[in-house]
């Protein structure tokens, strides 16, 4: 386990986890499979908890087990899974994308100490659009404010930032960035990755899952939907947005607008 270096995607909804996973499982090293959402729930995590706080003082006096121990073994649960998908795709290292990762990054690392980290970033504004457009198209999906989105993505923000020091552990990439530049933004990434360069990775015909139909993960890289904000946004959710999520939109270059910057005959109802 101590040579295991699984990638991790994580971030906000509708920030572009999904097109990142689809990218890096074209590259003929990496599997990354459908979303693992092992942590999404928080069981795996309580589990863990317990067994550290209940079961292990009594066998490190019986046998000898530590935390390390306890560690290893619960990175080993997950890795016996992931590994099977790799070993048949034929690939040498599996990559997991599931969008709560961010939320669990430390603890992720705390596993695995030689993984690495790929957190998307998207303007808040247009993920929350995103976020409306999934909500109207899947019933099932989290229904979500824009205040709920503002008061997460922050979150997000928050737990990467921690660990911007770490430049071999963790990289930021931009939707924006990877829609308009994506053979530079996936050089980076794969730089950062220690793996070499494929342009297997820009082309969608190397898929080999589809989504559904209604993903556009699987079809040609667009950048259409950078700043539609400015088309689709009610005024008061931009305001509410901007008021929670403003000093962190500024810190990362997204400028706060006003509401006036609005286009109104297209805001979302």
């Amino acid at each position: 386990m101590g040579a295991a270096q699984p990638i991790f995607i994580g971030g906000h909804h509708r920030s572009g986890t999904s097109l990142m996973r689809v990218m890096l499982n074209r590259h003929p090293r990496i599997a990354c499979g459908p979303e693992g959402k092992l942590l999404k729930r928080t069981s795996f995590r309580e589990l863990h908890g317990d067994l550290e706080s209940r079961w292990l003082p009594r066998m490190a006096t019986k046998y000898g087990i530590g935390a390390a121990e306890l560690d290893h073994a619960m990175a080993a649960f997950i890795d016996n899974f992931f590994t099977r998908y790799q070993l048949r795709q034929g690939k040498q290292r599996w990559a997991e994308k599931t969008p709560g990762n961010i939320f669990h990054i430390d603890y992720l690392f705390r596993l695995f100490p030689r993984a690495q980290f790929l957190h998307m970033l998207r303007d808040p504004r247009d993920v929350y659009c995103s976020v409306v457009e999934k909500m109207r198209a899947d019933p099932e999906f989290e229904s979500l404010t824009a205040e709920q989105t503002a008061d997460r993505w922050v979150a997000a923000i928050d737990c990467g930032r921690l660990w911007r020091g770490h430049s071999d552990r963790y990289l930021e990439v931009r939707y924006e960035d990877l829609v308009r530049e994506p053979a530079s933004s996936m050089a980076t990434v794969l730089q950062f990755l220690g793996e070499p360069w494929d342009a297997g990775v820009l082309d969608p015909t190397n898929d080999a899952q589809r989504a559904s139909a209604s993903s556009n993960t699987h079809r040609p890289i667009f950048a259409t939907s950078i700043g539609r904000w400015r088309r689709e946004l009610a005024s008061t959710d931009l305001q509410q947005i901007v008021a929670i999520a403003g000093a962190d939109m500024a810190d990362l270059g997204y400028t706060p607008a006003a509401a006036s910057s609005l286009e109104p005959a297209h805001a979302v109802l």
